[in-house]
């Protein structure tokens, strides 16, 4: 559903008046703040406090939109949002769902850390071929 609203539908309207990279950031923009509910949730459940949430919220911001970047530059190399969905279903499955380490406090302190590390791994590799597409056109 993501893919479909953020990269689908956004990424189309936004691009109708606005250069790809304007409308890929603001799609991205929302993206991240979509994703915000998480750590608003852990609050209001009373697993995490204000400043926790608040902190917590804008690394979602950041983090998520990276991705929607990232997904988005996907798009624009190939045309469609089936790569992009891809990504984000093998990000969702495998790097955030599967992949945990157990601490010593039981707890999985460090998936963040590792999501973020694979994202921007990604991102760059995704950042370099969409480098060489564009150069292509040109």
């Amino acid at each position: 559903m993501e893919e479909g609203v953020f990269r689908g539908l956004f990424m189309k309207v936004l691009s109708e008046t606005k250069p790809f990279m304007k409308a890929n950031f603001i799609a991205a923009l929302l993206f991240g703040i979509w994703h915000i509910v998480m750590p608003i949730r852990s609050y209001v459940d009373g697993e995490m406090s204000f400043a926790a949430m608040v902190l917590m919220s804008i690394g979602y911001i950041v983090l998520a939109g990276i991705m929607g970047i990232k997904w988005g530059l996907l798009y624009r190399i190939t045309g469609n949002i089936w790569v992009g969905l891809g990504d984000h279903l093998f990000n969702n499955t495998a790097a955030t769902n599967m992949l945990h380490v157990v601490s010593l406090k039981g707890a999985d302190e460090l998936q963040i850390v590792r999501i973020m590390a694979a994202q921007i791994i990604s991102f760059a590799f995704v950042m370099v071929i969409h480098s060489f597409t564009e150069l292509k056109k040109v």
